[in-house]
C-alpha cells in the first residue's frame, strides 16, 4: 500500500463480505446435501425450494473518462475576454463500482436483490461458473456477474449440487 492509496483510499480494492448464512446450513452443503432455508423476502414459485442465501457484492467494471487540460491562459485585450492556449485530450480508467445485496440461490432460480443491478435468472441460461475463495463470477450467454460473497466455494457447491440434481430424471 503506497502513501496515496493510504491518504486517498484505493478504489480499486475487493471488499470483504459478513455471511448471513447459518453455519448449520453451510455444513449441510459441504457435507454434500442441499438445505431447506425459509425466507419471506423472496416470492417463490410452485415447487421452488431456497438452499442458499447470503450477503453478496455484485461487481461491475465501469469505463471513466475524464478530460484533461492541458495549457495556459492569459487576460485579453477586452474586458470579459480571455486568451488561451494548449490542448485537452480525453483519459480513460476502469473503477469498480460495488453493487451490495442479498444472494439467493433455489432449485430453479438465481435471484440477486438489490437497489441496483439485481437480477433473477434461471439456470437454462447459466453457461459458466468460476469459483473463487471470496467470489464466484457467473456467466449467463454474453453478460457476467462477479458476485462478491463469504466463501466462493460454498456458492459453487450449491450450484453443482443443483446441477446434479437437475440432471436426474
Amino acid at each position: 500500500m503506497g502513501l496515496f492509496d493510504a491518504l486517498f483510499g484505493n478504489r480499486n480494492q475487493i471488499p470483504t463480505v459478513t455471511t448471513i448464512l447459518p453455519d448449520a446450513a453451510r455444513q449441510e452443503i459441504i457435507a454434500g446435501r442441499l438445505p431447506i432455508l425459509n425466507t419471506d423476502k423472496l416470492f417463490l414459485k410452485r415447487g421452488e425450494k431456497i438452499h442458499f442465501i447470503d450477503k453478496a457484492i455484485n461487481m461491475e467494471q465501469k469505463t471513466v473518462k475524464e478530460f484533461r487540460h492541458v495549457g495556459g491562459s492569459a487576460p485579453g485585450l477586452f474586458e470579459g475576454t480571455r486568451w488561451s492556449s494548449g490542448r485537452g485530450r480525453t483519459i480513460e480508467h476502469t473503477e469498480l463500482v460495488q453493487h451490495r445485496g442479498i444472494l439467493y440461490i433455489t432449485n430453479q432460480r438465481i435471484v440477486f436483490q438489490a437497489m441496483e443491478w439485481g437480477f433473477d435468472k434461471t439456470y437454462r441460461y447459466l453457461t459458466a461458473i468460476t469459483p473463487y475463495s471470496n467470489a464466484c463470477e457467473m456467466q449467463f450467454g454474453n453478460k457476467s456477474y462477479c458476485m462478491v460473497v463469504a466463501d466462493g466455494s460454498v456458492v459453487n457447491q450449491v450450484l453443482q449440487l443443483i446441477k446434479q440434481r437437475r440432471q436426474v430424471p
